[in-house]
């Protein structure tokens, strides 16, 4: 009898749980696909954005690139005049940094 109250019991404590945090994360990911996304199929669509961002008063558009500030960067360093191969690099690294700190993480 102690052996099948055991196995009950350890069923009961193997159930998996969401971690907090990873919908935001997921919401991140998202994000960055969509920035890739855009800049792969429609980058006049980024270009537009990047020029509204910048016509908006001064107030707004510090806010504004608070807000998005990962996403302007990734997006003003990939319109830069480096070399292809450095500008993807580049925004590959910013979107792992950005992720691995989104990344959800376990309570201790």
């Amino acid at each position: 009898m102690s052996q099948l109250a055991a196995e009950t019991t350890m069923r009961q404590r193997a159930t998996p749980t969401q971690v907090p945090g990873s919908s935001f994360f997921a919401l991140m990911a998202g994000l960055w696909g969509a920035l890739v996304t855009l800049l792969v199929v429609s980058p006049t669509t980024l270009d537009d954005a990047h020029d509204w961002l910048r016509g908006l008063p001064i107030v707004w558009e510090l806010l504004m690139w608070i807000l998005t500030l990962p996403w302007t960067v990734a997006y003003l360093v990939y319109e830069s005049s480096w070399v292809h191969w450095l500008r993807v690099l580049v925004v590959a690294l910013i979107v792992v940094a950005h992720l691995s700190v989104s990344a959800p993480r376990t309570s201790r």
